[in-house]
């Protein structure tokens, strides 16, 4: 169902990583600050993946294995983005906002796992009962 808590925490990880994307610098020095959306189209790439995954896991609700490897590989775009501003793109530029905030998203994905692992083991006591 759509309503359950995990897909909340997908549609706030969609959310957020667009957010950041537009909104918020992840590299800057003393006189520019480099936004995804302008200097960065690779880590973009995958953080729009990311994204996207999150929205398509929360129309996944059948299927809880699914949505666990959704979830497991959004997580995982979110890291290559991280790793990919960090050892490709940084020179000699301070870390930005944006680049903490990429925590965010990650961290809403773990939690949506955490609540999806609770629903399976509802879901198998009840059959144990039955």
């Amino acid at each position: 169902m759509i309503q359950r808590v995990q897909s909340l925490f997908f549609f706030f990880s969609a959310i957020c990583s667009v957010t950041i994307v537009y909104t918020f610098p992840v590299l800057q020095n003393e006189t520019t600050n480099y936004l995804l959306k302008e200097h960065f189209a690779d880590a973009r790439l995958f953080v729009f993946l990311s994204a996207g995954l999150s929205l398509v896991a929360i129309f996944q609700f059948k299927n809880r294995k699914v949505q666990q490897l959704i979830a497991s590989i959004a997580r995982l775009m979110i890291t290559i983005a991280f790793f990919l501003i960090i050892f490709l793109h940084r020179n000699e530029e301070l870390i930005g906002i944006g680049m903490i905030l990429l925590i965010i998203p990650f961290i809403a994905l773990i939690a949506a796992n955490f609540f999806i692992k609770k629903d399976e083991k509802l879901v198998r006591s009840a059959d144990r009962i039955r």
